[in-house]
């Protein structure tokens, strides 16, 4: 589920669990102390609001996209370091701040050159902020890890570019990059350092999701050419795939997340009829019914806190929430009626 458009962003983090959200808006968090939800929103004018400490808090304005235009955000975070948000500018410039919500802005990334055209970032208490871009030009794709001054490492570069990049984080195993080819659509993905190894996990991807904690090691999940789900946890090079959805109409979208308590969570959004599935425990747990016709789905995960699930509706661009179970209530975080409709909804953790 690939987010092209963007009046409403809406981001749950969970610090301190394993995470991952969908397409350029995406976001993760590492394993660790549980802390109570971060949320993030992009509203009609592509200003960034930011709520933390639960799902009724009030929001807090960050970004003045009116100024100057908000392109995407990414947002993670982890309990040793605190909040980590990035957004990409109008002129390709990417800004992000760590460790509060009124920390200083910091210019991580400079679109003079090379325009950055979508942002990734992840979080853990021992390897820090991670932030991945793909930038305009060649659809390079470099990260840095450590802290917002650390220098730039080129990850990927091929005759076709990626078209994507995703990223995750833990304590144990450290940064997990995942990025998808301009061209073929096959899948590489790395884990342990920004210098290693680049593997392939599959070919032909129509999206891909991934996540990491300590316990469980790396989760990645993918949407073949035919819409068919397919996951696998452990390994980038052991671990086996398992088949985790079919239908006639095929899924339209995946998100994963987990934590060492809760094992990994598995969502995906039918593309017929834009019903959200989602599934926790391991990766032939029972699918349980969550959303009926959802534009978008996303989810986070936390050992003490649970699941977290975040949808928008696409009847009426309300996004939901619920936290702790995949039979939890659902409580309305944005009312599509009472200001503008949603567009984009992410959940991380």
């Amino acid at each position: 589920m690939t987010m092209r458009r963007f009046l409403y962003v809406f981001t749950l983090v969970l610090l301190g669990s394993a995470w991952l959200p969908l397409a350029s808006a995406q976001a993760t968090t590492g394993g660790g102390t549980s802390t109570p939800p971060l949320l993030a929103a992009m509203d009609p004018y592509s200003s960034v609001n930011i709520k933390q400490g639960s799902l009724t808090a009030p929001w807090v304005f960050e970004f003045d996209g009116v100024a100057l235009e908000v392109r995407t955000m990414a947002v993670a975070g982890d309990p040793t370091n605190g909040p980590l948000v990035a957004v990409v500018d109008g002129s390709g410039n990417i800004w992000a701040k760590e460790g509060s919500l009124t920390a200083a802005w910091v210019e991580v990334y400079s679109g003079s050159t090379d325009e950055a055209t979508a942002v990734a970032v992840a979080s853990d208490p021992t390897n820090g902020p991670l932030i991945a871009v793909v930038d305009s030009t060649h659809n390079y794709v470099y990260d840095k890890e450590g802290s917002l001054t650390a220098p730039w490492t080129e990850e990927y570069t091929s005759t076709h570019g990626a078209a994507e990049v995703v990223v995750a984080s833990d304590p144990t195993n450290g940064p997990l990059i995942a990025v998808r080819d301009a061209v073929t659509y096959n899948m590489y993905a790395k884990e342990g350092s920004l210098t290693a190894l680049w593997t392939e996990e599959w070919a032909n991807t129509d999206e891909m999701a991934v996540a990491s904690d300590p316990t469980n090691g790396p989760l990645v999940a993918v949407v073949d050419a035919d819409g068919n789900v397919w996951a696998k946890e452990g390994s980038l090079t052991g671990a086996t795939w398992t088949e985790e959805y079919t239908s006639a109409a095929g899924a339209s979208g995946v998100a994963v997340a987990g934590d060492p308590t809760n094992g990994p969570l598995i969502a995906v959004r039918d593309e017929g009829t834009g019903n959200v599935y989602a599934k926790e425990g391991s990766l032939t747990a029972t699918w349980t019914a969550e959303w009926a016709n959802a534009e978008e789905m996303a989810v986070a995960s936390d050992a003490t806190n649970g699941a977290l699930i975040g949808v928008l509706d696409e009847n009426t661009g309300n996004v939901y929430a619920k936290e702790g179970s995949l039979t939890a209530p659902w409580m309305e975080e944005l009312s599509g009626s009472l200001a503008y409709p949603a567009e984009s909804v992410a959940v991380v953790g």
